[in-house]
C-alpha cells in the first residue's frame, strides 16, 4: 500500500513537470519602450539602442524623436576623477557636519581651545619665565593651531576604518579616501580657527610682517596636508589590522609635542639637539609659516630640505604601507 501511494506521487509530480518548449518556438518578451540613462553629464529617457558590433548601450545617435542622448565629451579619466573629488566632498562635509551635531556652540568649542591654550601658556613664559619673543602670544598661537590640526587628524583618521565599519562593508568605493577625508575636515577647522589668528592683527600690528613670503603661506599648508595624509593613510589601515597602533599613535604624538616647536623657538636648543629637531617635518613646517607670517623671511635651503624629504617619504611610505594592508581590511574590521 506504501509503494502504491510512492508510486501514485511520483506519476503525478512528473506529469506536472511542464514540456519543454524548444528554442526556436520560444517568445522572447520585448524590452520596455523608456529607459533611463544616467551618465555624469545628467539622466535623460529614452529607448535603448545598441551596438551589434560591441553589445553595448550606443548613445552616439538619437534614437527618440523627443529626447537626443549625446555621447560625453569628458575622457573617462576626467569622469572618474570627478566622481572622486565628488565621493571626497561627501565624506569631508559629513565628517565635519557630524563632529558638531546635537552642540548648542559648534564650532566655537575648537576655537575656545586654543585661545585658552594660548592665555593660559602665554601667562606662564611671559610672566614668569620671561620668553625672548617679543610677540610670544602670536608666536604661540601658530604653533597650537598647527599641532591642534595635526594631532587631532591623525587621532581620528587612525580609526577612521574602525569607526565606518558598515560603510566599508555596504559600500564600494576608493577607500584611501576616508582617511584623507579626515585630515581635510580637521583641515576646514584649523581654517576656521585661523580667523582668531587675522583677529589679533589690530591688537598686535606688530606682529605681522606684510611681504611676498606670505605667498608660501598656501604652499606650506599643502605640505602639512601631505605630511599628515602620508602618515595617515599607513596608520589608519596598520590600526585595522593591529588594534594597537591606535594607542601607539596616541602615546607618539605625546612625545612628539615636547619635540616640536609649539611653545619655543627652535633657536633656544643647543647645536647638537637642534639637529634632531630640524628632522622633524612638522617642526620645519612650523618654523617656516611663522617666519613667512611674523618676519616676511624665507626658509634657508637647509629648511626646505628638513620639510620636502620627510614629507615625500611619508607620502611614499603611507601609500605604500596602505596599498599592502588594503586587501586584508574587510577581513579584519
Amino acid at each position: 500500500m506504501v509503494r502504491g501511494k510512492r508510486a501514485l506521487i511520483k506519476d503525478v509530480a512528473v506529469n506536472e513537470v511542464p514540456p519543454v518548449i524548444p528554442l526556436a518556438q520560444r517568445r522572447l518578451r520585448s524590452l520596455p519602450e523608456d529607459f533611463t540613462h544616467r551618465t555624469s553629464r545628467g539622466v535623460s529617457h529614452g529607448p535603448l539602442a545598441f551596438d551589434r558590433d560591441l553589445l553595448k548601450p550606443d548613445v552616439t545617435r538619437p534614437t527618440h524623436p523627443s529626447v537626443a542622448i549625446e555621447a560625453p565629451d569628458e575622457p573617462a579619466a576626467l569622469v572618474s576623477r570627478q566622481s572622486l573629488l565628488q565621493v571626497l566632498w561627501v565624506l569631508v562635509r559629513t565628517e565635519f557636519r557630524a563632529r558638531y551635531r546635537a552642540q548648542a556652540l559648534g564650532i566655537v568649542w575648537s576655537l575656545l581651545n586654543p585661545l585658552v591654550m594660548m592665555g593660559i601658556i602665554s601667562v606662564i613664559f611671559t610672566q614668569l619665565f620671561r620668553s625672548a619673543e617679543k610677540f610670544f602670544p602670536i608666536f604661540l598661537l601658530i604653533g597650537l593651531l598647527m599641532w591642534q590640526w595635526f594631532s587631532t587628524s591623525l587621532n581620528s583618521a587612525t580609526a577612521v576604518f574602525v569607526q565606518n565599519a558598515d560603510i566599508i562593508k555596504r559600500t564600494v568605493f576608493a577607500r584611501p579616501l576616508l582617511p584623507i577625508a579626515s585630515v581635510l575636515s580637521y583641515g576646514i577647522n584649523f581654517s576656521l580657527e585661523c580667523l582668531v589668528l587675522i583677529a589679533f592683527i589690530p591688537i598686535f600690528p606688530g606682529a605681522f610682517r606684510l611681504s611676498p613670503a606670505l605667498l608660501l603661506v598656501p604652499v606650506l599648508l599643502l605640505l602639512t596636508v601631505a605630511l599628515i595624509g602620508g602618515i595617515a593613510l599607513a596608520t589608519s589601515v596598520l590600526n585595522v589590522v593591529y588594534r594597537d597602533v591606535g594607542y601607539l599613535v596616541s602615546t607618539s604624538l605625546l612625545l612628539l609635542y615636547w619635540a616640536t616647536p609649539v611653545f619655543y623657538p627652535i633657536d633656544v636648543i643647543p647645536f647638537p639637539f637642534r639637529t634632531l629637531l630640524q628632522c622633524n617635518p612638522l617642526a620645519g613646517l612650523m618654523t617656516a609659516l611663522r617666519l613667512a607670517i611674523m618676519r616676511g623671511e624665507f626658509p634657508t635651503l637647509l629648511g626646505w630640505t628638513g620639510i620636502v624629504v620627510p614629507t615625500l617619504l611619508a607620502v611614499v611610505i603611507g601609500w605604500r604601507v596602505f596599498r599592502h594592508y588594503e586587501t586584508m581590511v574587510l577581513d579584519y574590521v
